[in-house]
């Protein structure tokens, strides 16, 4: 989009330099008188500063393509082709137009065509941008796939080990269980030999009368040992029933309960989002109101006051140049404050932000650069403005624009960014967006 404000206001100026002077209107149709020497002089000398600076912000506009060409894909690289041969043609074109300025009463027809020629390499020009913005969107989709299926895969990662560490905790307890059995299998083996023992001693006491009482003996002790065994085995069944119920009911009351703490935690997550996400919003619609505030209050200050003057100029002249040796932060940190002052913006823009950086720094350069002459690209100004309606431009945006601009350069200058500074980027940005709004609604 800041290629098409680019290319409309080199060739407002243009036509600016080949429309006729105030008071020359009358001499179209007669043969021209010859100028005096030095308006010709003055005349050149204006036209070869103007082809300067417009070469120069061709040059860095070729500087950034060649850069952002590096980083593309392979596919983009004969629609960038097609974008720099065009924009050559188009250079050739604005060299043939200034050589032929002193001709311009016979070969007007000639310009106004070369005009419609330029309008249709435009719209070439944004058919391309767009097919290369569509293909930047699917890349992005695409690696915003991927990386939901990572976090899916992490997910599930997360899951296995909190069940591997579920199941060794049970193992653990397990073993446990199984430690206790065994002591007390230990133990009633030591109970039976401290029977056996005193068994011993009493035969050894009762010698004679064991050999009658043996067979009885034994048979008792049988029995003995058998029921004591059958109520061995059946305490101890109840016993691991017992654990075995008490483990269960503890590890559903664990479930219960740390479900109903996560429930707990997730609710007040919820709430406490759904608390910072409100004040968010309230602090951005205060911030944007005050800043629509700010901006309608300027730009009614603007419209009452004189037109810009010629220390203004300078003074938004020299505060441009310290901007331009950090103009990828300036143009980075204007577009962050201008999608938080309005997200609704950011759906406006497509491709890649870095590369609409470059040519926003480039657009704010020649415009800076054209604001001695700034009445001459009312046209182009009022044409851009209608062509933004066709974007999804609306009024209120200018705005919020202007008052992100603002900070900016607040930002980028600091002490440097005056009162009178301030002031005087106001009044421009007033006259432009006043001028394109005027135009378009």
């Amino acid at each position: 989009m800041e290629i098409l404000i680019v290319i409309v206001l080199a060739l407002a100026l243009i036509a600016f330099v080949l429309m006729p002077q105030k008071g020359e209107k009358d001499t179209l149709e007669a043969p021209a008188p010859k100028l005096d020497d030095e308006a010709t002089f003055d005349r050149a000398e204006q036209q070869a500063q103007a082809d300067r600076e417009q070469q120069l912000a061709q040059e860095e506009l070729e500087i950034q393509q060649h850069r952002a060409n590096r980083i593309a894909q392979e596919e983009l690289s004969e629609r960038e082709a097609s974008l720099s041969q065009t924009e050559r043609e188009l250079r050739s074109l604005q060299d043939n137009l200034a050589e032929q300025a002193n001709r311009v009463a016979t070969d007007e027809t000639n310009v106004q065509n070369t005009q419609q020629e330029l309008q249709n390499l435009q719209q070439q020009l944004a058919e391309d941008e767009r097919n290369a913005r569509q293909q930047q969107q699917d890349i992005e989709y695409k690696e915003a796939q991927l990386t939901r299926q990572q976090e899916e895969i992490n997910d599930q990662q997360q899951s296995l080990a909190a069940q591997a560490e579920q199941i060794s905790q049970q193992q653990q307890q397990a073993e446990s269980a199984q430690y206790e059995l065994e002591s007390k299998a230990e133990e009633i083996a030591r109970q039976e030999r401290e029977l056996q023992y005193a068994q011993q001693e009493l035969e050894q006491k009762l010698e004679q009368e064991r050999l009658e009482q043996e067979r009885l003996e034994q048979e008792r002790l049988d029995q003995e040992r058998a029921e004591q065994e059958r109520l061995e085995q059946e305490r101890l069944e109840q016993e691991r029933a017992e654990q075995e119920r008490l483990e269960q009911e503890r590890l559903e009351q664990e479930r219960a309960e740390q479900e109903r703490l996560e429930q707990e935690r997730l609710e007040q997550e919820r709430a406490e989002q759904e608390k910072l996400e409100q004040e968010k919003l309230e602090q951005a619609r205060i911030e944007q109101e005050n800043a629509e505030a700010a901006e309608i209050a300027a730009q009614e200050e603007a419209e009452n006051s004189a037109p810009i003057s010629e220390e203004q100029i300078a003074l938004i002249q020299s505060t441009w140049k310290m901007i331009v040796p950090v103009k990828d932060q300036t143009a980075e940190l204007f577009y962050r404050k201008l999608f938080q002052m309005d997200p609704e913006v950011k759906a406006l823009f497509k491709g890649d932000m870095k590369a609409q950086g470059d040519k926003l720094v480039t657009s704010i350069n020649l415009v800076v650069n054209s604001l001695k002459s700034l009445d001459h690209v009312v046209p182009a100004l009022q044409e851009m403005g209608k062509r933004h309606v066709d974007y999804g431009v609306q009024a209120e945006h200018y705005n919020t624009v202007g008052a992100a601009l603002l900070w900016t350069l607040e930002q980028g200058l600091g002490d440097d960014f005056t009162a009178e500074a301030k002031e005087a980027w106001t009044i421009a940005y007033g006259l432009i967006s006043s001028t394109m709004i005027n135009a378009a609604y």
